[in-house]
């Protein structure tokens, strides 16, 4: 519609000013409006509290007043007397002075003796003594106050009110800039208002009306409302309405909204003459800013050649210039955060990965990759915190930093690890480079004055001898690691094999919840006999497992990989349950069997064994199971575990410490578990006839126990020596292949019967 620059320009700056001009007005309007509500609320909130302020006040009054009274030696004896002349004369002359409306004088039981009006006397004395209250006679509101007349005994009650009128609203008018107008719920009526005549009758004419009609009336008044109500003693309710007009607040708005549209009126015509002056120098600098803007945003921060002036249009060039270095040099710091870890300055996992790929995909690159990880630096956070262990980081960076030569890349690879990948080196070199690299780290960290003193475990793979892919290569290098670690090593290179090793255990762990859902599992028992006689007194369950894709997985395997899953807790479930149905079918020929089940670490800390236990102990099982927990279980958690075990041990169940002698447990540690077992480990059972060493710590161990009162089992007795020498020296279980290896249910069931037989 308009071609030319400058009126298009003018047009639009109109329409801008006229639409800021109204949401101006607009706002102003809100905003005044806004506030004189809340300055209308603060009125009438402080006018509420002046009303009550000036009841009190009026009822302290009275009270005093009421004291003065009932203190009159003169006007006591004529109570007691029933001088009722001198009673009336005392009460008249009394209220004459202090200005009271309303009188009256009662017994003790609530009979009149005088009053100025007909009252229900027994109301003011039913409530609390002498107290401060309101009530309605005759159509009139009244503060009263009822305070007792002793000799020395309660002989009468003397009651003192002022009328509730147009004087009081009048008072507080002045005080607070309201209206104040009392009026009775049932029925509708005035008691009494500030309002002018016209309004007080409209008031009067709403109360009449329904509650719409008087609320209709309100607003059509212009007025702003606070109620509150007050009750009397009769459970009258008088409510109280402030009210102030929002006309006569809205009015010192006015002349300021006013000069508002004024100003609006002028900015409009002075914006459209500017406008048609400014349009005429914009067109050539904007096509310029307009030309440098599409550079930067193709990605060209290349520098600009914007014109040099010394008005609005040079500092919005040089403003430009500007946001284009800082864009410029933000690229380059997102670029190198993107790629970089910010504690350390080190290339990020992302960026290593990338690296790795490139020289994976050039067939003449060369080299290694060692991947360093931190033992137990978790442990050291939650420790000393996680400043100090940034600062570790940062340290142990520095560190590696020094041993490196100028191709290598240094990276940071997790929370606590560091990859190094370094090219045209060979394996002996490496070793030679490890071994330095352990010296540097052994000297302790220190941190804000004290010494830290870490562990680490490298692992070291080649490329592409060991690996040609990314993920393989990282893969290896972590199973290196994890050997390292395994073997208390600093540090392991990459062998064939490490990688089937752990495949493997990741199968199981894929394969475990498959194996406890198909019932793969069996249970064997390895008999536990007496050494007196040989005879079998229990049997220790033991768990089987055969899968069709893995063969044959032992124990040593499943288990810790089961713990570390958390599928453990599934697994003694079900062997729990297994046992229960063992017992019960062992019970009906052999009574005094016993099954041992093995506890895990996670067990102990996990509700749902508590809760098998405690379901099994409801159907009498416990006196049939023993439970057995090595000492290094004990280490994870162990006040919750001792916890645990001690509530087993109060159900009935008894404890056995398994493997005794290989775990950490201490003399005092024992003291504290509520065991009735102990089991000395094979490692000293195996060779006992021919280690004098082994046979002193087990013959200790077994008169220790004994003086613990703790019945001693020795497991591993592979030969008729060991049998003679443990019986010799007190031992009071045996288990081992000697006596039987693990056998099956049947096998078991067959035993016992034929030991019955023969007993």
């Amino acid at each position: 519609m308009f071609k030319q620059f400058k009126v298009r320009l003018a047009v639009i700056f109109g329409i801008l000013i006229a639409i800021a001009l109204s949401g101006a007005v607009l706002a102003v309007l809100l905003t005044t409006s806004n506030q004189v509500e809340r300055t209308l609320q603060r009125e009438l909130t402080v006018s509420e509290r002046l009303f009550r302020e000036l009841m009190d006040s009026r009822a302290e009054q009275l009270r005093r007043a009421a004291e003065v009274l009932t203190d009159d030696f003169g006007f006591k004896r004529a109570v007691a007397t029933e001088d009722r002349d001198t009673i009336v004369s005392a009460l008249v002359n009394h209220g004459d002075r202090i200005g009271t409306d309303l009188i009256a004088l009662q017994n003790p039981d609530g009979q009149e003796i005088a009053s100025t009006h007909n009252l229900d006397l027994k109301q003011l004395i039913s409530g609390e003594q002498g107290g401060k209250a309101l009530l309605v006679s005759e159509g009139q509101l009244y503060q009263v106050v009822t305070v007792p007349v002793t000799a020395p005994n309660l002989i009468a009650w003397a009651t003192l009110g002022f009328e509730v009128n147009n004087t009081l609203t009048e008072q507080l008018k002045e005080l607070a800039n309201a209206d104040i107008t009392l009026w009775l719920e049932q029925p509708s009526l005035l008691l009494a208002s500030s309002l002018p005549a016209s309004l007080r009758e409209g008031f009067a004419q709403a109360l009449s009306s329904e509650q719409q009609g008087y609320d209709g009336w309100l607003q059509q008044s212009g007025l702003a409302l606070q109620e509150t109500t007050l009750t009397t003693v009769g459970g009258d309710v008088v409510h109280v309405s402030l009210t102030t007009s929002r006309a006569e607040a809205m009015r010192q708005f006015d002349e300021l909204l006013v000069q508002i549209l004024l100003i609006g009126a002028i900015a409009l015509v002075i914006t459209l003459i500017v406008a048609l002056f400014v349009a005429k120098t914009i067109s050539t600098p904007v096509a310029l800013l307009s030309q440098a803007a599409s550079k930067l945003k193709s990605g060209d921060y290349s520098p600009t050649n914007l014109q040099s002036r010394k008005d609005e249009f040079g500092q919005l060039a040089d403003t430009f210039e500007s946001m284009r270095s800082a864009i410029a040099l933000r690229e380059r710091k997102v670029r190198f955060q993107a790629t970089h870890d910010q504690l350390t300055e080190l290339p990020n996992r992302r960026e290593l990965q990338r690296l790795l790929n490139e020289k994976l995909g050039d067939s003449a690159s060369s080299g290694w990759l060692l991947l360093i990880n931190i033992r137990n630096f978790r442990r050291l956070n939650d420790s000393v915190g996680q400043r100090m262990g940034d600062d570790v980081l940062k340290q142990l960076a520095g560190r590696l930093l020094s041993g490196c030569q100028s191709n290598d890349i240094l990276a940071r690879f997790g929370g606590d690890e560091f990859a190094l990948v370094t090219e045209g080196e060979t394996e002996s070199r490496i070793a030679r480079r490890l071994e330095d690299l352990s010296v540097r780290l052994n000297v302790p960290f220190v941190v804000g004055g004290s010494q830290f003193e870490l562990k680490f475990n490298c692992g070291a793979v080649q490329f592409p001898n060991h690996a040609t892919e990314l993920d393989s290569l990282i893969r290896r290098a972590q199973v290196s690691v994890k050997h390292a670690k395994e073997h208390n090593q600093f540090n392991a290179f990459y062998q064939e094999g490490f990688d089937e090793a752990h495949l493997r255990r990741l199968a199981i762990v894929e394969q475990l919840p498959k194996a406890i859902a198909r019932g793969s599992f069996t249970l064997v028992a390895q008999p536990k006999v007496r050494a007196t006689d040989g005879r079998t007194v229990a049997a220790e369950m033991l768990i089987r497992w055969h899968d069709e894709q893995l063969g044959w997985v032992g124990p040593d395997e499943f288990i810790p990989l089961a713990e570390q899953s958390g599928m453990i807790t599934e697994i003694t479930h079900w062997v729990v349950e297994q046992a229960e149905q063992w017992v019960n079918q062992l019970r009906t020929f052999e009574d005094d069997i016993k099954l041992s089940i093995n506890i895990s670490a996670v067990d102990l800390i996990n509700d749902k064994l508590a809760n098998d236990l405690v379901a099994l102990s409801q159907r009498n099982m416990q006196r049939y199971l023993i439970l057995e927990v090595t000492e290094s279980a004990l280490m994870n958690e162990p006040e919750k575990s001792i916890a645990c075990l001690k509530m087993l041990s109060e159900l009935g169940y008894e404890i056995s410490i398994d493997d005794y002698g290989t775990g950490y447990s201490s003399l005092s540690q024992i003291r504290r578990l509520p065991i009735n077992e102990l089991k000395i480990d094979r490692a000293f059972i195996q060779y006992l006839m021919t280690q004098p060493d082994d046979q002193s710590i087990v013959r200790s161990t077994i008169q220790l126990a004994h003086e613990l009162n703790l019945r001693v089992v020795a497991e591993g007795v592979e030969d008729e020596a060991s049998w003679h020498w443990l019986l010799a020296n007190h031992c009071d279980v045996l288990q081992g292949y000697y006596f039987s290896k693990p056998i099956s249910f049947e096998e078991l069931h067959l035993r016992l019967l034929k030991e019955k037989e023969h007993a």
